[in-house]
């Protein structure tokens, strides 16, 4: 080996090293500076959908390789991107395979209680991403908007679990209408979710 590849060689040796030297920095620097409610908010908003995508199948569509990696791949993007319309696809996507699989499934029928758990974690994911987009994940908030965020969604689901038990109690008195009002509910919870969170993205660009 020539005296010049050594050199270019040795060159590209030490720039290598020093790339991977000022990549360790930064990331070490982002660490030191990331706050915690921005990314626990995104996180938070990965985890509800995610979970809301699991409960609105069966069991063997929520344990299928596919289903899991599309659902996980939808919920990961929202949770990384909660300013864009990736939470408006998770969402859709949610209530799309919840939809479908009551329509395939013979055997399965909508409980109102499934419509309430999905309407409690997917108002929770929206909610969520529309505060932490707000902020960069380097960006501290203050404790005010969290306790804020954190009353109105008590409040909400708090507001659906009542609705729900009342629909409970009212349709035990008549046979074969909690799986009409559950179908009824998911669609008005679909298009009312889908149409806040159009408008908030709207706002936002």
């Amino acid at each position: 080996m020539s005296d010049v590849q050594r050199g270019l060689l040795q060159a590209l040796r030490d720039g290598a090293r020093e790339r991977a030297k000022a990549g360790r920095a930064s990331s070490v620097s982002w660490a030191r500076r990331v706050a915690p409610a921005p990314v626990l908010l995104r996180l938070l908003t990965g985890l509800t959908l995610f979970t809301a995508a699991e409960l609105a199948v069966p069991p063997e569509w929520a344990s299928a390789g596919l289903y899991v990696g599309v659902a996980a791949l939808v919920s990961a993007a929202a949770a990384l991107a909660p300013a864009g319309a990736a939470v408006l696809v998770a969402i859709v996507f949610t209530l799309g395979a919840w939809l479908l699989a009551d329509a395939f499934d013979g055997d399965r029928s909508p409980t109102l209680w499934t419509a309430a758990a999905l309407a409690c974690l997917l108002y929770t994911a929206h909610s969520a991403a529309a505060v932490a987009q707000r902020f960069r994940t380097t960006t501290a908030m203050d404790g005010e908007i969290i306790l804020t965020w954190a009353k109105h969604l008590g409040l909400v689901l708090a507001s659906t679990v009542g609705t729900a038990l009342t629909l409970a109690l009212f349709t035990a008195y008549f046979s074969g209408l909690t799986a009409g009002l559950a179908v009824g509910a998911g669609i008005v919870a679909a298009v009312t979710v889908i149409y806040v969170l159009a408008r908030s993205l709207h706002k936002a660009t």
